[in-house]
């Protein structure tokens, strides 16, 4: 490790001993309240100067450039894509994280975790900025939510988006990144791609930056101010989550709220057509791990029996599968788990670990499965009216570009087509050492930087 992400990296340590300190560690097991601004929790801060924070990043490449990897072309391309942001950057940053209560997929309270980064100025004045909610992509591993970037012994390369948020938050933006339930701090069952649950937590989590900013919660004084505007984005899963969370704004917060803009990246927003086919099909998938995320996830926020793993899965995998989503493992502990090798590459069939029943049920445009899928459709039962602009690539491999096409068609179709742009996407820079890269993956850094771009150069901070 260079230098200056060891620096980074020490500093983040004493950030989380300083955080456990404060907090205490029975915390997280405290029956939360009702949401306030009185019950949100921010733990001390840790300050980034953004010179040392691109020169760290600057050294981590060249480190691997030296190399000479047969991916040195992508990671010249990350850097330039990078650099683009950070000539921006005008302000270093400190980042927190925050402890909020919100509700839970089966309809209690709960307290959830996340992570906020906000601009600061080196005379110690507020500037005024954004709030940019930025959800996560699919992660089945709690220690990988955003706020596990603060966690004693975290290697920053493992977060992505966190080091894209940082980034994007040195150009003048308050950054809140919610972990989702069943991550970070919650022990849950994490409610993958359950629209208005992970909706509402989003929401939630902006309460808590909000009221963080007017300087509302309790032992905490902000660095910067929030000057009214609301910017939503996120890739993959987190996609979906930013559509959902700004259909959640529109119809429910519009009171508290107005999105200024919102860029849903790469999200599979149509379950029910798109997604459902790709579940059922007969050919091998790079990331067969999704099927039971949703099968674990629906299970818990539905409780129905047909949706049981008894029910869903042949055995060996109706028992060796369930217990791997309990936030102690990655994507590809479960893909393996499922059959698939990564030495040497082989890949599988994801509907082999389901029973025929299910498969019917899958089939079955009149099932309770279904039903539950086209529910948790994004686009539907709602028109836009901010500005959305969905960002796709057009060869995505494990969220096929059509999931937006059929939402942006809907949502034309509808009337909204003076909010709601689609932007297909061609590049990629692939910087992951996966012996199975997908496009999908290597596709998220030129969209998160065009995204960025477009609410920059269009709606300033």
């Amino acid at each position: 490790m260079n230098p200056g992400i060891r620096k980074i990296v020490t500093l983040l340590m004493l950030a989380f001993i300083l955080l456990a300190a404060g907090c205490g560690g029975g915390s997280d097991s405290q029956q939360p309240i009702l949401y306030t601004s009185q019950s949100v929790l921010f733990g001390p801060r840790i300050v980034l100067n953004n010179e040392e924070f691109i020169a760290s990043i600057n050294a981590q490449v060249n480190d691997r450039l030296a190399q000479n990897p047969e991916n040195s072309d992508d990671w010249i391309k990350f850097f330039e894509y990078f650099s683009d942001i950070m000539a921006h950057a005008a302000y270093d940053v400190e980042l927190h994280k925050v402890r909020y209560p919100s509700t839970g997929a089966d309809g209690s309270t709960v307290m959830l975790s996340g992570l906020v980064i906000l601009p600061r100025q080196v005379n110690s004045s507020q500037p005024s900025v954004p709030i940019m909610m930025y959800q996560h992509g699919t992660e089945p591993c709690s220690a990988l939510a955003p706020s596990g970037f603060l966690s004693v012994g975290a290697d920053p390369l493992d977060y992505p988006e966190v080091l894209f948020s940082i980034a994007m938050a040195m150009t003048g933006y308050g950054v809140a990144m919610p972990d989702y339930e069943g991550m970070g701090i919650n022990t849950n069952t994490q409610p993958f791609v359950h629209a208005k649950t992970l909706a509402v937590q989003v929401v939630d989590m902006l309460r808590a930056t909000r009221d963080a900013l007017d300087g509302s919660v309790n032992l905490f004084t902000p660095p910067c101010t929030w000057n009214g505007k609301l910017f939503l984005m996120g890739y993959s899963e987190g996609g979906f989550v930013t559509l959902a969370a700004t259909r959640e704004l529109q119809q429910h917060a519009a009171a508290e709220f107005t999105v200024t803009a919102s860029a849903p990246l790469s999200g599979p927003h149509d379950l029910s057509g798109t997604m459902r086919p790709l579940i059922l099909q007969d050919t091998t998938f790079k990331a067969p791990y999704f099927l039971p995320f949703l099968l674990s996830s629906y299970y818990s926020v539905y409780r129905d029996p047909l949706l049981s793993p008894d029910y869903t899965m042949v055995p060996p995998y109706n028992s060796t599968l369930p217990p791997l989503f309990d936030g102690k493992s990655t994507g590809e502990d479960i893909n393996i788990a499922m059959g698939m090798s990564y030495d040497p590459v082989s890949l599988i069939v994801p509907k082999t670990v389901l029973t025929s029943q299910f498969i019917s049920d899958m089939q079955n445009t009149t099932s309770a499965v279904y039903g539950y899928l086209m529910e948790n459709d994004t686009y539907r039962n709602w028109v836009p009216d901010v500005p959305i602009r969905l960002y796709h690539n057009v060869n995505d491999d494990l969220v096929p570009f059509a999931n937006s096409q059929v939402a942006f068609d809907a949502f034309s179709s509808a009337g909204a087509k003076p909010w709601v742009g689609l932007v297909p996407t061609t590049d990629t820079v692939n910087i992951s050492n996966s012996p199975v890269p997908t496009v999908h993956v290597s596709a998220a850094i030129p969209e998160l930087h065009d995204s960025w771009k477009w609410i920059y150069t269009t709606y300033g901070n």
